[in-house]
């Protein structure tokens, strides 16, 4: 990717979230790891100058961008490339999708990745998933400069709120909150059998946070029966091989579940063939999982009680109003985070501007002393030295202002309108106001 940052540039970003759409359109939307390289790979040849990012979680799908201006495409042709990702028209999207520009989308990022945007208000896995996707991203090289300095201090704001706030005490994850829910159903797990459907971070916290409520049985059931029979092992639980699925099934009372398959594991046909050998008994199953593992028509069937991740949104409204105080504080750290960001990328791409602007101000001051000297045969080398530098202390002086304008102006959009509009009245060259090829800095005191 070009590595230089220009001078004028568009970011974009467009997505929905638990917030915006339903469940059955962010799982059409839902991007695995094999998915979002196609995506990506896709948009590398149809935006050759474009920098790219794919966020695809359980609660959310939004794909981050970065163009050089005049490059840039629209928010109609970004929110056709979403729609693609789940091959429905642009027209589904209407009413659900949310569109982020500039200044704008750098701060929702920071908030998303210090999980204060998350269903669940403290959840920790919304930094790995962050990092997974631009991680992604660097792999296929559709990051330049300008997403890798996002993503790095969002990384970096996430970090600081979950280290210096409370925010993440108590359950910080969806799969927690699944199981507080078990928890507001049944008085006691002592007599339940709980069957965990899922081997990967998801159903690893399931198990855990399950564990402790001490069921008479724990069951896990996993696809690959290597990884399934490890996180049993390492938790206390049982393994059951996925072949012997409909026999967990049997014995179960309640059922989590948390896979990445794309198409539903349980289906209303599959458990209607159970309930004989269940005795009819009431099963409780949670779905966390987006594609969804369980078919909505389960929910529907005698005795049974079926729960997906916006259910537990109920549950959730209740944790964001018992943080509100530390909320408050990751608020103010991440505007923190976005100030000194806004103030980097201002001295980042003013200075080669600035740098141009003084070069051209003290040729021309020369030029005109050199003149003034050859006329001028009676001054001494101390004399002539001493107006060089009064001419020099001048030019600083008069361009004072407008500079310190041009580098510190509190709103990001307006800093870059002033420096495309210095290097018009100017008439600076492109090459003269190239922003150097150096990396940004990697902590705050060197920013």
């Amino acid at each position: 990717m070009e590595s230089m940052i220009p001078h004028s540039y568009n970011l974009l970003m467009v997505g929905i979230n638990y917030r915006t759409a339903p469940i059955d359109l962010r799982e059409k939307l839902a991007a695995g790891a094999e998915k979002t390289r196609q995506v990506l790979s896709r948009l590398r040849v149809d935006f050759p100058h474009g920098e790219f990012m794919l966020l695809s979680t359980c609660n959310r799908v939004e794909l981050y961008s970065a163009f050089p201006i005049g490059k840039d495409p629209s928010e109609n042709a970004l929110i056709d490339q979403l729609a693609a990702i789940g091959s429905v028209s642009a027209e589904v999207l209407t009413g659900h999708v949310y569109v982020r520009h500039s200044a704008g989308m750098v701060e929702h990022l920071f908030r998303v990745a210090s999980s204060v945007d998350s269903m669940v208000l403290g959840e920790t896995q919304i930094l790995g998933q962050v990092r997974d996707a631009y991680q992604l991203a660097c792999q296929l090289d559709v990051v330049g400069t300008m997403l890798h300095s996002i993503c790095q201090r969002a990384l970096a704001a996430g970090k600081d709120v979950h280290e210096n706030t409370g925010l993440s005490e108590g359950r910080t994850s969806v799969a927690g909150v699944a199981v507080e829910l078990i928890g507001e159903v049944f008085d006691s797990l002592a007599d339940k059998t709980v069957l965990v459907i899922g081997a990967g971070k998801m159903a690893g916290i399931m198990v855990k946070h399950i564990k402790a409520q001490s069921p008479r049985r724990l069951l896990v059931s996993n696809r690959d029966a290597q990884r399934g029979s490890v996180l049993a092992a390492q938790l206390g639980a049982e393994s059951i091989d996925f072949t012997m699925l409909d026999d967990g099934l049997t014995q179960a009372d309640v059922v989590l579940t948390g896979t990445s398959a794309q198409e539903p594991i349980l289906t209303s046909g599959r458990l209607r063939n159970l309930f004989r050998a269940r005795q009819y008994r009431p099963l409780f199953i949670i779905d966390v999982a987006v594609p969804r593992d369980v078919d909505e028509d389960v929910g529907k069937l005698p005795n049974t009680f079926l729960y997906n991740v916006d259910d537990l949104n109920r549950i959730s409204a209740n944790t964001r109003l018992q943080r509100g105080g530390e909320l408050e504080k990751s608020h103010a750290i991440i505007q923190r985070h976005v100030e000194e960001f806004n103030a980097w990328l201002g001295a980042r791409n003013s200075g080669p501007i600035v740098k141009a602007l003084y070069q051209q101000c003290r040729d021309i001051s020369d030029r005109e002393l050199a003149a003034m000297f050859a006329e001028q045969h009676d001054l001494s080398d101390a004399q002539q030295e001493a107006i060089k530098k009064f001419a020099h202390r001048l030019v600083g002086k008069i361009l004072h202002t407008p500079v310190t304008q041009l580098g510190q102006h509190s709103v990001v959009d307006r800093r870059l309108q002033l420096a495309t509009a210095v290097k018009e009245l100017f008439r600076l060259t492109d090459e003269a106001a190239k922003a150097p090829d150096n990396p940004e800095p990697t902590n705050r005191a060197d920013a």
